[in-house]
């Protein structure tokens, strides 16, 4: 069976044997068709991720000659002439960000934290270094190479909080430090090492760790830290009896998304299973026996967290909103814009997930409101799709050119959904002295 590799240096091997393919603009042709394998790249766009803004006047000329290179060495059934473009057929298991994806996600469903850390290993020893850092200088790059390695740095999270649930918080602690020099904006590092410090009887350090993020966030960004930090900060201070207990991981936290091109029709199947089993859980919980009277602090929590969903889901909209303005001003390539809706769409799947997930206290309207914020997500992940697809259409920047009416009317839908949520939900935030949202805000 054939081979490429991609996390690290680009290497093909053929049988067992490495194939040499010295040409610089080849390799990035490889590496472009093996980020889109399995479907036609445009020629428009290829000459765009390879050239930029300014092509040689026979670019589309030099992209067959090194199709026919590529055709040469990996074989005429390997890379086909399909219009308006090529494909680049890869079959399953032969490449290894593919055998990497599969790894991770079946280490993420495992129940004991022991295999899942395990597994998560066997997935991250496929890495032999940064992904695409020997084309740095082609257009296309830059966006992919961030996007493999946030699969990475996900990974090696998710891998870290199972050995750290597995009872390790004292062993984990020397590479969480170096994750966060390493990625001292990253927000998830901070808050397993804060647990681990915490769990490993040093709950002054984790304050100290909290107390430096706020300063540096605030210096450098001029933000405060997330909700997941300032909520772990409080749950410290009130030495939340939760904190020493490994809990359940938070597997749809980071669960790693799907290669550009396969996502889209998969998340919407999955939002449509998700809401589906969501409303069953309501029939249950509505239907199933008496309530204790002091729902109070269940509520508060509930309330609390919803709050936390709609913060992540505002960062998310004001992603997208920045990045078709960019896209439409020509600051950004469609491929740049379509790279950072993917993040966006990675985030809105982890709050949909976690929403289904979570208990919802007793009482219609808490169902209600956490009902109705799935379904507003799972628009809202619909109308990211319309926009996403509208941008692969186009090669280059079309400068002015709107975006299509499909996009106007899942925006519509989306807005619809929010306006019933709050609804339902303002209520119960005013009640709890939490912010008041608008629909237009998420």
């Amino acid at each position: 069976m054939d081979e490429f590799r991609l996390l690290g240096p680009l290497e093909v091997l053929v049988d067992g044997t490495p194939l040499r393919i010295a040409a610089p603009k080849p390799r990035a042709l490889l590496a472009l068709l093996l980020l889109n394998r399995n479907r036609v790249v445009p020629t428009d766009r290829l000459v765009d991720e390879l050239w930029g803004d300014e092509p040689p006047a026979r670019a589309t000329k030099a992209l067959q000659v090194y199709v026919s290179q590529l055709r040469k060495a990996l074989g005429p059934d390997r890379l086909l002439t399909r219009a308006p473009g090529y494909e680049l057929r890869v079959a399953e298991g032969e490449l290894d960000l593919d055998r990497f994806e599969a790894l991770a996600a079946e280490a993420r469903a495992a129940d004991d934290p022991k295999l899942a850390a395990a597994g998560l290993r066997d997935a991250l020893a496929l890495w032999r270094g940064p992904a695409l850092r020997e084309f740095r200088s082609e257009p296309f790059a830059d966006a992919a190479a961030a996007q493999l390695e946030d699969l990475r740095l996900a990974a090696l999270e998710d891998r870290i909080e199972a050995e750290l649930e597995a009872g390790a918080a004292a062993q984990v602690i020397p590479e969480l430090e170096q994750l966060v020099a390493s990625e001292p904006l990253r927000e998830r590092p901070r808050e397993l090492l804060m647990l681990a410090l915490y769990r490993a009887g040093r709950q002054a350090d984790a304050l100290d760790l909290y107390r430096r993020t706020r300063e540096l966030f605030v210096d450098e960004l001029g933000i405060e830290p997330g909700p997941a930090l300032r909520e772990l900060e409080q749950a410290v201070l009130r030495q939340d009896s939760d904190l020493r207990i490994p809990t359940r991981r938070r597997r749809a936290s980071t669960e790693a998304p799907s290669p550009p091109g396969r996502r889209w029709a998969a998340v919407l199947v999955a939002a449509a299973l998700l809401l589906l089993a969501a409303g069953v859980a309501a029939v249950l919980l509505r239907d199933g026996g008496n309530a204790p009277p002091d729902t109070e602090p269940e509520l508060r929590a509930f309330v609390f967290k919803l709050e936390n969903f709609l913060e992540q889901s505002r960062l998310g909209r004001e992603r997208v909103r920045g990045s078709i303005a960019a896209a439409l001003e020509c600051r950004l390539t469609p491929a740049q814009a379509e790279a950072r809706l993917d993040g966006v769409q990675r985030n809105r799947q982890s709050i949909l997930q976690q929403l289904a997930a979570l208990t919802v206290p007793p009482g219609d309207q808490p169902l209600r409101a956490s009902d109705l914020l799935q379904k507003a997500i799972a628009a809202s992940i619909a109308a990211d799709g319309v926009y996403r697809d509208w941008l692969r259409a186009h090669a280059s920047c079309r400068s002015g050119e709107p975006p299509p009416a499909a996009a106007r009317r899942a925006d519509a839908n989306a807005t619809r959904l929010k306006r019933a949520f709050l609804a339902a939900f303002d209520p119960l935030a005013r009640r709890f002295g939490q912010r008041v949202w608008k629909a237009d805000e998420f």
